[in-house]
């Protein structure tokens, strides 16, 4: 049960992400703690006073993490201006 609301619960940052300009996209892949921190830290307080809450925030804030890192290996990102290509190079 903590596994599948995690899930729907990550889902939401997947699609945010999703409709993001490609830009500001790459740009938090770049600096993956704007992503994180927040999303983990928004997560546990709409969770907050449940045992299963809690832990479907924590498997949320665990697939936000491997959702950055699986982002920056597919797309790349960039850091301090420079685009750093992943798996696939996305052309402007």
């Amino acid at each position: 049960m903590f596994f599948e609301t995690g899930t729907l619960v990550f889902l939401s940052l997947a699609v945010l992400v999703w409709r993001l300009p490609r830009k500001t996209m790459l740009w938090l892949f770049g600096h993956p703690a704007w992503l994180e921190i927040p999303f983990g830290f928004i997560a546990y307080v709409l969770h907050y006073g449940t045992f299963s809450g809690m832990m479907a925030a924590a498997t949320a804030a665990i697939l936000c993490f491997a959702f950055t890192q699986f982002g920056r290996f597919l797309v790349g990102y960039t850091h301090n201006g420079v685009y750093t290509p992943g798996l696939v190079e996305l052309k402007s």
